[in-house]
């Protein structure tokens, strides 16, 4: 299933942020290693598109970041 969601959050040195799931505003922690390919950080404010893969661990993968404006 694929949300969209605010950047409120993200350490690049630390490699894990988080993000604000439209509508309920629900929080999920996104890592380094579940942005798309081309993706190097994300910035508060950035309105992105992802993914929760519920396996072992929850992870977001990013579709895009689509900056704030």
């Amino acid at each position: 299933m694929q949300f969209t969601g605010t950047v409120q959050s993200f350490d690049a040195d630390e490699g894990v942020g988080n993000i604000v799931r439209e509508p309920d505003r629900h929080e999920v922690v996104v890592r380094s290693a579940g942005l798309a390919l081309g993706v190097d950080s994300l910035s508060p404010g950035d309105r992105v598109e992802f993914d929760i893969d519920m396996g072992t661990t929850a992870e977001v993968r990013l579709a895009a970041p689509t900056p704030a404006g």
